[in-house]
């Protein structure tokens, strides 16, 4: 299984033309919530690069130091909003494992691949939801 620790490095760098000062959405901590029950596994914050933040990353979370025991591998990502969320989904898209799934809505954007059970039309009906 791929491991989605680049992706904040990517999202970063994908970031970087990036600008709205407009946040909108709901909270990185309710995305977060949403997405565990949904995957039925815990989610750990990923340190975000200044540049990022700077652009429009408010939050990222996944579950990479358990991704083997939990049988997927969750990336969440939450933008300030959805204008950036749109020019940053393709560019993280290719960067993603083939088996992934890129699941967005508004300024949440989910990075879902399983090895096991597939949770991941529970997590596409929590983004949606949120």
């Amino acid at each position: 299984m791929k491991s989605l620790l680049p992706l904040p490095v990517v999202l970063a760098l994908a970031l970087a033309g990036c600008s709205s000062d407009d946040p909108s959405g709901p909270s990185p901590e309710s995305a977060k919530s949403s997405v565990e029950r949904a995957a039925g596994l815990q989610l750990t914050a990923v340190a975000i690069p200044a540049e990022a933040r700077d652009q429009g990353l408010r939050a990222s979370y996944s579950n990479a130091a358990t991704a083997t025991k939990d049988k997927q591998v969750v990336g969440l990502f939450v933008m300030k909003n959805a204008d950036v969320a749109d020019e940053v989904a393709d560019m993280v898209g290719s960067t993603a494992p083939k088996s992934a799934r890129l699941i967005r809505n508004g300024n949440v954007m989910v990075v879902y691949a399983a090895a096991g059970s597939d949770r991941g039309a529970a997590v596409q009906r929590a983004v949606k939801e949120l």
